[in-house]
């Protein structure tokens, strides 16, 4: 009798603690926006227009209410609405917050990186910025360190007019000093090319330029070398001029050799090296123009073909191909087109007429990714040919109608900055906005901001720099759909450069396709892949033509303790056996159990032994 008293007790208080987490929730319900796209002049769009009436809703469902590591659960509810059913979202606890739709995805920024003009990027290692800054009213900048989760200084350097990528190696930063684009500060005397203590900034050593031309292309280091290309340009008096390709020892500094016999004159690119080729494309004041294939020891030409000259866009090598952007030659107007080089003698595999810029292109997954003086970005598949999509336009041309900026790309996105100084982050699958940033300006009189700067990656986060600042933007959601699912890239349980990808409540919608008087269900998945909370309150929001809203109750699922392979609440010995049966086991044999992989490592073994024995006897 007493037991079944305290019996009872136990599952009254149980009770109470669901319907006060379930009430909790509810009280923290996030205000979503009304939808505000453009009406038609359809009679559809009228009626809408004339619509105050939200979606009903029913049969809201969960398909567990307990979860163990690395389950799913189903969370569906079904909805109709009198004149066009449109979307419905998911929203989530996840955090143990609410998040509104338009989370900005901004961490910090740091005002002492910036320089018009400056194409470098800030190098990531090691939770820590490596990023150069770029004055053209005055000679001087610096090279920063810079920690990476908050913005601080850790030290800086003076390394003049450096709008170079710095290059790790080792315990060792090489960075170099160009020039100004603006008189009276070009050409700038004596350039150095430069090599910095990692941890402290001190030069180890530094190498003059003997000509006088400043160091244009980012240092790359590959075993003993440090390759860098060289040029002046005075776009004042029109004058531009260089010293083609030095190879310096990147222990003392000292040249190994230099491009002279075999390319001459400016060079305004990095150079790209693969297997003991240095691969670099000359501009349009190289003599012989065009495309190079040098040895990496000495500097002799491997190969060299002509498809034009190119500024600033750097060659990529890529599943044995060089990837280069380059001038037609020969015609009136400039045309940049996109050439796909075989690497082993540089005949043509491919061409993208017509698209290409100043931009170094993206490559992944065998496709490549081309920003274009269109102002738009386009997608194509390497093997075929064939395009994939294209952004709408993402810069008006304002100042140029160039583009300077490399893409980046992590998490299914791709990150990009336009000339205006707009930051954008772009859906790898189909090219749509996931959402941008306006970055602010030093220059007060400029309507935009120079967005020269390429995107990094690391740390969960990605870093981009323009003229005002360096910024530094969370890996997740801001201001657009945002996907997160089990079933995609962004919603999984790999860590890669300190991303983890299940951090944010927020869900793409679905549509449903504008349909009146008709039941529609709406279903998404969850994953308990690297949830913290231990309990998960959703809802689904519904949305019609007019912008009508209406949301679904809150329910409540929870995570079972690490352990509690069979979900029944507890850890006992019941999940010993279900482990003890998958131990030892991997991926694909046929005593696999993902949830008895506690550590996540893709083995069953003695550490997730270990985990059980610590939570046994514990409940949800």
């Amino acid at each position: 009798m007493r037991k079944k008293a305290v019996a009872g007790t136990i599952l009254t208080l149980l009770l109470v603690g669901i319907l006060t987490v379930a009430s909790n929730i509810h009280t923290h319900v996030m205000v979503n926006p009304a939808c505000t796209k453009a009406r038609t002049q359809s009679l559809r769009q009228s009626d809408e227009s004339a619509d105050t009436k939200p979606p009903q809703w029913r049969n809201q469902k969960q398909s567990k209410q307990f979860i163990s590591q690395g389950e799913y659960v189903s969370l569906q509810a079904e909805a109709k609405d009198s004149v066009s059913l449109h979307k419905a979202v998911l929203s989530t606890n996840e955090t143990g917050v609410w998040r509104n739709l338009t989370e900005c995805a901004f961490m910090w920024k740091q005002p002492k990186v910036f320089g018009w003009d400056n194409f470098g990027t800030a190098t990531y290692e090691d939770g820590i910025l490596y990023a150069p800054s770029k004055s053209n009213s005055v000679p001087d900048g610096k090279v920063y360190a810079i920690n990476a989760s908050d913005g601080n200084i850790i030290w800086s350097a003076t390394v003049r007019q450096c709008d170079v990528s710095p290059c790790i190696n080792g315990d060792v930063v090489y960075v170099s000093e160009g020039f100004s684009v603006l008189p009276p500060y070009s050409p700038l005397p004596d350039p150095k090319a430069f090599a910095l203590n990692k941890t402290t900034g001190h030069i180890i050593w530094s190498y003059i330029e003997p000509h006088g031309y400043g160091w244009i292309g980012s240092p790359v280091v590959q075993g003993d070398y440090v390759y860098l290309t060289t040029g002046y340009c005075n776009y004042t008096s029109g004058f531009v001029d260089g010293y083609g390709i030095y190879a310096l020892n990147k222990t003392n500094g000292q040249p190994i050799w230099n491009s002279t016999k075999v390319l001459d004159d400016l060079v305004v690119c990095s150079v790209a090296h693969h297997e003991g080729v240095v691969f670099v494309s000359g501009s349009n004041r190289t003599n012989p123009q065009g495309q190079y294939a040098l040895n990496a020891t000495n500097g002799d030409i491997i190969w060299h073909v002509n498809y034009g000259a190119s500024w600033d866009s750097s060659p990529v090598v890529y599943n044995e191909m060089v990837i280069q952007v380059a001038v037609v030659p020969d015609v009136d107007t400039l045309v940049w087109s996109t050439y796909v080089l075989n690497e082993t003698d540089g005949k043509l595999i491919r061409e993208f007429t017509d698209k290409g810029s100043s931009s170094t292109p993206l490559t992944h997954d065998d496709k490549i990714f081309i920003p274009d003086n269109d102002c738009k970005m386009y997608a194509f598949d390497l093997k075929t040919g064939v395009e994939l999509w294209s952004t709408p336009p993402l810069h008006d041309g304002s100042l140029q109608n160039h583009s300077y900026c490399t893409p980046a790309l992590a998490g299914g996105a791709i990150y990009y900055q336009s000339l205006n100084g707009t930051f954008y982050v772009i859906n790898k699958t189909d090219g749509g906005i996931l959402w941008s940033y306006v970055l602010g300006s030093q220059f007060t009189t400029w309507v935009y901001a120079g967005g020269f700067g390429s995107p990094s990656i690391g740390d969960g986060n990605v870093f981009i720099t323009n003229d005002n600042a360096l910024y530094a933007f969370r890996i997740g959601p801001g201001s657009g759909d945002w996907k997160m699912f089990c079933q995609n890239e962004l919603h999984s349980k790999y860590s890669k450069q300190g991303i983890e990808y299940l951090r944010w409540p927020l869900t793409q919608p679905q549509y449903l396709g504008s349909v009146s008087d008709t039941w529609k269900t709406a279903k998404f998945v969850w994953c308990n892949k690297t949830i913290d909370s231990a309990a998960v309150g959703w809802r689904i929001y519904f949305y019609d033509g007019a912008g009508n809203v209406n949301a679904t109750d809150t329910k409540v699922f929870y995570m079972c303790v690490l352990g509690d392979l069979n979900s029944d609440g507890i850890v006992d010995i019941f999940d010993v056996v279900i482990l003890a049966k998958a131990f030892d086991s991997a991926p694909g044999e046929s005593n696999w159990k993902q949830a008895a992989d506690l550590n996540n490592d893709d083995i069953v073994d003695i550490f997730d032994v270990v985990i059980l024995a610590k939570n046994f006897g514990k409940a949800t």
